[in-house]
């Protein structure tokens, strides 16, 4: 993503859309990127639209072309004047299409808004799909990303994913001439070995590891890392990881987390309860997941 020309931004012309979209101006305008606007019209089922009398009586045509015209519209707005932007409205399944949208158009990023309406939790919504399989790196935007972001947090297990994502956060820092903190979290709640379990009923707690024990590993991931011109720090954490990212996040201010979505436990998928996918949830910052190398994009 060093390389940000191209930024997909899905808009689903509700408040979502909206900070997803003042959120992509904002990396545009410091990178020099074009912007591809895209919304997608979901056809209702037939059963859908017999349990729904209230649906829209407008044909997907027409639905395409009011949504274009409002698309087209905020493509000329003051805001995005000095940018270059294209539009595209789509039918089908949203994180399907946002997916291929970006593939088609060779993007670097896609930005998305939560879930806009009360009602969709995020879990399953269309940003967690996109999550999951988009190849590209995929931002969550939470809240507007301020165009003078100072913050960026960066959790590390010190895996190879982790390492991709802390060279993301070191160009948006430098960018922005903010700051880098990578945080590592001490999770020790599944710790415990079993080797008394059958005579005494019990397992045994493992001793935590002193910080002289893990600075081997801070070496490791910080060595290599393009760190000069950036102000950084790194701090660790006893505690549930996903918990203490947010908390941490939250006590620092950070403007966004930068997050690898596979560590050293990862899947060829991410998995329901992953670290990556309860922060995206539970943080109130934007979220920016960075994926592996070798992540393959595969169709449910």
């Amino acid at each position: 993503m060093r390389q940000l020309k191209r930024i997909i931004v899905g808009h689903d012309l509700a408040a979502g859309g909206e900070i997803a979209l003042g959120s992509a101006v904002v990396l545009a305008n410091r990178f020099g990127a074009a912007l591809r606007l895209v919304h997608v019209v979901e056809p209702l089922d037939s059963y859908q639209r017999i349990s729904h009398p209230l649906t829209s009586p407008y044909t997907l045509e027409e639905i395409a072309q009011k949504t274009g015209a409002r698309l087209q519209a905020l493509a000329v707005s003051p805001e995005l004047a000095r940018l270059q932007v294209e539009c595209e409205v789509r039918n089908g399944k949203p994180f399907v299409e946002l997916i291929i949208a970006g593939r088609a158009w060779l993007a670097d990023l896609i930005v998305v808004g939560s879930a806009s309406r009360m009602e969709e939790p995020f879990l399953g919504s269309t940003s967690e799909r996109i999550l999951r399989k988009a190849l590209v790196p995929v931002m969550v935007a939470k809240k507007p990303l301020s165009s003078e972001a100072k913050t960026f947090l960066v959790p590390t297990d010190f895996s190879s994913c982790a390492r991709k994502a802390a060279e993301e956060a070191l160009v948006l820092a430098k960018s922005f001439s903010g700051r880098v903190v990578f945080f590592h979290v001490l999770d020790f709640s599944p710790a415990y070995t079993i080797a008394y379990a059958h005579d005494l009923g019990v397992s045994v707690p493992i001793s935590p590891p002193s910080p002289e024990e893990i600075e081997p590993e801070w070496e490791g991931f910080l060595s290599g890392l393009p760190l000069e011109k950036v102000d950084w720090e790194k701090c660790a954490e006893e505690g549930q990881a996903a918990t203490a990212i947010v908390r941490q996040a939250a006590h620092m201010q950070a403007d966004m987390i930068v997050i690898g979505t596979h560590g050293r436990s990862g899947l060829p998928h991410m998995l329901l309860g992953s670290v990556a996918e309860k922060v995206v949830r539970t943080a109130s910052c934007s979220v920016l997941t960075i994926r592996p190398e070798a992540f393959q994009f595969e169709l449910p």
